[in-house]
């Protein structure tokens, strides 16, 4: 059994290294500055160019982290005594849960989201892309202006895990600087792309004052697996202090977000920022002693 286990893995790593090898080929044949700003290639030899365009390649396969393995991750941690200026969840003492929007803003979907929030009177946190952002001021000020909280998605919306480190603090500073243009505020909060973490990605966004949420509860609403599914799977794991990982840009989640919201209501749950549910909770991270443990490389 374990040869078989052993096996299978590495037929993944292969499968893995294969798509990236491909993606970088694409990638090199139709070049796209804006999308890819690692790749300069003008006087570079195609080794190279090929070496940069699949290590960028890499950081585009975004991996979910499932709740059940960023519990698992922070535990291991624990063990280690790596302390982290961290969310995971609020106050189990307090019946209150988090609505958290990934990805945006979206022109499309981004006002019909505030329109719904502002029905139920409730404030939610939008975890934005700087490129995004600054492709839609607009619509980062409305998020501002209703009273939800802006949070930091990078700039790029690239996995961290495979960027060196000067990019990993790059991402984040450039996203900080697209909102504070626009909104003329400090970001506090961030969320690596698909919770996807280690040691250097969450150690560069405390360094930029940033503190890293994750998420109790995911649907999974951005495979669009379906109204009722992304329903139920929410009403039925949340709990007291619950954060939920949404996105926006999906019309299904949009769909849904009404129920959702009025179901949670009628359970008596309130809706907070990631903000608030951080205040009320006992023993804020920020007195915690930060053990930084950074890889130089990647």
């Amino acid at each position: 059994m374990k040869k078989y286990i052993i096996i299978s893995f590495i037929i993944s790593l292969l499968i893995c290294s294969i798509k990236a090898d491909l993606y970088a080929k694409s990638m090199l044949s139709q070049t796209d500055p804006e999308n890819n700003p690692q790749l300069t290639m003008a006087g570079v030899s195609y080794d190279n160019q090929m070496r940069v365009a699949k290590f960028w390649a890499r950081s585009q396969m975004e991996n979910y982290k499932s709740p059940e393995e960023l519990k698992a991750q922070d535990a291991r941690e624990i063990r280690k005594g790596q302390v982290y200026s961290k969310l995971m969840q609020g106050n189990p003492k307090i019946k209150a849960v988090a609505l958290t929007f990934d990805d945006g803003p979206h022109p499309a979907y981004t006002p019909k989201i505030l329109a719904i929030l502002k029905k139920y009177n409730i404030k939610a946190t939008f975890f934005v892309i700087g490129k995004m952002v600054e492709q839609y001021p607009d619509l980062i000020k409305a998020e501002d202006t209703a009273g939800n909280l802006i949070g930091n998605h990078t700039y790029h919306h690239v996995n961290l895990n495979h960027v060196p480190l000067d990019e990993i603090a790059l991402e984040w500073q450039a996203c900080n600087d697209a909102v504070k243009t626009i909104i003329h505020k400090d970001m506090r909060y961030c969320r690596p792309p698909g919770g996807d973490y280690d040691v250097d990605v969450i150690t560069a966004a405390m360094d930029s004052n940033l503190k890293t949420v994750l998420w109790t509860d995911d649907p999974g609403d951005y495979a669009s697996p379906g109204d009722k599914v992304i329903q139920d799977r929410v009403l039925q794991r949340i709990g007291n202090g619950g954060i939920i990982l949404l996105h926006d840009g999906v019309q299904q989640t949009l769909d849904v977000l009404p129920q959702i919201i009025t179901s949670l209501q009628n359970r008596g749950f309130k809706f907070q920022t990631v903000e608030e549910m951080d205040k009320n909770l006992n023993g804020s991270p920020k007195s915690l002693k930060i053990k930084k443990h950074r890889k130089t490389n990647k």
